[in-house]
């Protein structure tokens, strides 16, 4: 009839340890500063310790581990273009707790932006003209890229005055009605982290007065039938480019709705004589 028994022994049975705040990934241009990847988990048995790995594909078995991060937060290197993938596994004391890993955390270290295609160097055009459209290629950079025309008094691409309304990669000025050099540039800003904002190279656009007359063609002749006329000329100055001329004829002392002559092409114009009545000629430049 012999029997004892023992003291208690408790076993405590505790949920298994899972992640409960993951590491986030994140985009940015070459040497930017990212936010520090950190983890938190719960549950679990004994103290954890940490270790996190570096891997080129996603996934959190097949990575390198990376020497001295062995806290539940790490900052990921930004100075390499790339992607890479960042986790940890966190191992339990005691209790027989599984290691767990965290998910895999992709770091994109892009290129800041930059200008593969500027706008127009230079144009010169005539008052009320229009310019041609001021465009701009980029490449580069992460996050939301926005764009910002300027004007400018002087050839550069600093110190202007923003276009309201002129936000898109391309830019038409409106027409001008004075003369003189205008300059436009744009700024382009990449919102991810460490991207710096460029500016284009400036581009010129030079308004010149519209052709003139600086000569007319002599306002009256009266001779006679086959006798000899005196040629119609004209002088100009103004204006941009190859100068071409038209002579017209006119029933009425008119500059307007008069027929072109085939031939006059040139600044001065020999009216015939040959046939009575009175003709009005004018030219076109």
């Amino acid at each position: 009839g012999c029997s004892n028994t023992s003291e208690i022994s408790e076993v405590m049975i505790l949920t298994s340890p899972t992640i409960e705040n993951q590491p986030l990934g994140d985009s940015l241009c070459l040497n930017g500063v990212t936010n520090d990847l950190s983890v938190t988990y719960i549950n679990g048995s004994g103290t954890a310790t940490y270790q996190w790995y570096e891997n080129s594909v996603s996934n959190n078995t097949t990575g390198m581990e990376i020497t001295g991060e062995i806290s539940n937060t790490f900052s990921p290197p930004t100075d390499s273009i790339g992607v890479k993938y960042y986790y940890v596994i966190i191992t339990f004391s005691s209790g027989g707790c599984n290691q767990i890993p965290s998910n895999p955390a992709k770091i994109e270290v892009v290129e800041g932006p930059q200008i593969t295609t500027q706008p127009i160097t230079s144009q010169s055009i005539c008052i009320g003209g229009n310019s041609q459209t001021l465009t701009v290629i980029s490449t580069g950079g992460t996050g939301s890229v926005t764009y910002q025309w300027y004007s400018n008094t002087i050839n550069s691409n600093s110190g202007g005055n923003p276009i309201s309304g002129a936000t898109a990669d391309s830019y038409t000025p409106t027409a001008f009605t004075t003369t003189g050099n205008y300059y436009y540039y744009v700024e382009i800003q990449a919102t991810g982290n460490g991207c710096s904002d460029i500016a284009s190279d400036p581009a010129e656009i030079i308004v010149v007065d519209d052709p003139a007359f600086d000569s007319q063609p002599i306002a009256f002749q009266e001779l006679c039938q086959n006798a000899t006329v005196q040629d119609l000329e004209v002088t100009v100055s103004g204006g941009l480019g190859n100068v071409s001329f038209q002579w017209y004829s006119n029933n009425i002392s008119s500059n307007s709705g008069g027929i072109p002559i085939a031939g006059a092409a040139n600044s001065t114009f020999t009216p015939p004589t040959n046939s009575i009545g009175t003709i009005y000629y004018y030219c076109v430049i």
